[in-house]
């Protein structure tokens, strides 16, 4: 008799469990409460207690195949956006506070690694959280993928740390600008209404308008080749471990260098999307909730030091550099939330002319954030 109503070989009704679970994840996102708690987190308790009610597995070989096929795919779909000619041209002060706020969360997760005790996950640790505070959660796959880390139970409290520690960051920031005594330290930010701009772009998130099918079949078929082309090239090279990274460098160019023929695709980013969610569901899935509450407390502490130091250095630098507060603002969330953050931030702020810079500079958070902590985490180890 199974450990689990749902049997670890029972392939079909697993693959109904994670697809059910995403869709109730980006569903969440549709109402206010579910923005405010993070569909994510919403998505991943269900997990947690799903598993640990023994109705779904905590191992599985569905879980492996998503690690193994659903996560480079999801990659080479979201990095097709990633046009760094682009980003270059139309992101400016964004641009450069984005920048500059990467390097301090690298100096934070330095910073936290000096003056906590993570055991012998230290430098993974390390590494995933670097880089999605430099991305989202796309580098957090990616890295995790490429040090082969994959301890089920640190990686959910990671995830779930990594929430609550974002969004206390989301509502800290967008509180700022309420603050005379620090806004009046700052030019004054361009304020404009955000609102029809902004909501074209979170609608994104969940629905495919004008979707072509030949457009989201072609978009499959270059991740396919570019999952391939990837692989097979780390494989050439003998670095086999590093092909997540092969495939974000070939996916990055195929944006840049192509974003005509990516622009007569559809579907890639939300394709990206929900691929993103299955692989959060199957993290949930594998977790032990005994573990987690043991392991989440100090891995939140972890998050907030790093968080901490990125944001007293960033805004220091910029009151030394005279960047507008919104501009600093918007940094800011798309280097700890992503670049979901923007039409957020914008929306809330009214800060139209910040939406199309705040969500470029994430896009290179996208390319460069899973570099920057595998090089974390290969130092560190």
């Amino acid at each position: 008799m199974p450990d689990s109503l749902i049997g670890p070989d029972q392939d079909f009704a697993l693959w109904a469990v994670l697809l059910g679970l995403a869709a109730f994840g980006f569903w969440c996102e549709r109402y206010p409460w579910g923005r405010k708690y993070s569909g994510v987190m919403i998505m991943m308790t269900l997990g947690i207690i799903l598993s640990n009610l023994k109705v779904i597995p905590t191992a599985s070989p569905v879980y492996e195949l998503v690690w193994e096929y659903l996560v480079p795919l999801a990659i080479a779909l979201l990095l097709l956006q990633a046009n760094l000619r682009r980003i270059l041209r139309e992101s400016g002060p964004v641009l450069i506070g984005f920048l500059i706020g990467s390097a301090t969360v690298v100096a934070g997760t330095f910073a936290a690694v000096s003056l906590l005790d993570l055991g012998d996950a230290e430098a993974e640790l390390a590494g995933v959280f670097s880089a999605t505070y430099i991305g989202g959660s796309l580098n957090f796959a990616a890295v995790a993928e490429v040090t082969g880390f994959r301890d089920s139970s640190i990686l959910t409290a990671s995830v779930a740390a990594d929430n609550i520690a974002t969004n206390l960051h989301f509502l800290f920031i967008i509180m700022l600008p309420g603050i005379t005594w620090l806004a009046k330290h700052f030019p004054p930010t361009r304020s404009e209404s955000a609102s029809s701009a902004s909501g074209g772009i979170v609608d994104r998130i969940h629905h495919i308008r004008d979707l072509g099918l030949p457009g989201l079949l072609t978009a499959l078929a270059v991740a396919f080749l570019l999952t391939a082309a990837g692989n097979l090239l780390a494989e050439s090279a003998g670095y086999p471990q590093y092909a997540i990274l092969v495939i974000t460098l070939l996916s990055i160019a195929v944006g840049t260098f192509f974003p005509g023929q990516v622009a007569r695709m559809s579907g890639h980013f939300e394709a990206g999307n929900v691929l993103i969610f299955i692989f959060l569901a199957s993290i949930a899935a594998t977790a032990d909730i005994w573990q987690l509450i043991g392991l989440a407390p100090i891995l939140f502490v972890f998050a907030t030091i790093i968080i901490l130091v990125h944001l007293v250095v960033l805004f220091a630098l910029g009151l030394v550099f005279r960047f507008e507060l919104g501009e600093l603002i918007m940094a800011s969330a798309v280097c700890i939330g992503g670049s979901a953050s923007a039409p957020a931030i914008a929306s809330a702020k009214g800060w139209r002319d910040l939406l199309i810079p705040g969500i470029l500079a994430g896009s290179l958070g996208n390319a460069i954030g899973s570099f920057i902590g595998v090089s974390i985490a290969e130092w560190l180890g």
